[in-house]
């Protein structure tokens, strides 16, 4: 389904590569968050239903106990918002971008 919206979904996610982009998110996070990009709204209905998709993968991720496809997934929610504005999706991507955060402090990608 997520391919009809556009959006690539890697075969695998290697920690290697949530290493690095975990940080690239945090940056982008600095800067783009503010006043003004909380006043942009997601115009594009795909990146809307994108968005909509990626908690269910956040938690299958979750539940297989593979942390670092979380972080993935959650990261590329997050970079998703950031790019494009906000939707009735984003509190959520911050949500778990916290919660990855706190809960994966001790993995090699954070």
């Amino acid at each position: 389904m997520l391919s009809h919206l556009g959006e690539t979904i890697p075969e695998t996610v290697t920690p290697q590569a949530v290493e690095a982009f975990v940080p690239e998110t945090l940056q982008m996070v600095r800067e783009i968050y503010g006043a003004e990009w909380l006043g942009k709204k997601i115009e594009n209905e795909s990146v809307r239903q994108i968005l909509k998709f990626y908690p269910a993968l956040i938690n299958a991720s979750y539940i297989f106990k593979q942390p670092h496809v979380v972080a993935y997934f959650v990261c590329r929610m997050v970079t998703l918002s950031l790019q494009h504005g906000v939707s009735k999706y984003t509190p959520l991507a911050f949500l778990h971008l916290a919660n990855t955060l706190m809960s994966f402090d001790t993995a090699p990608f954070i």
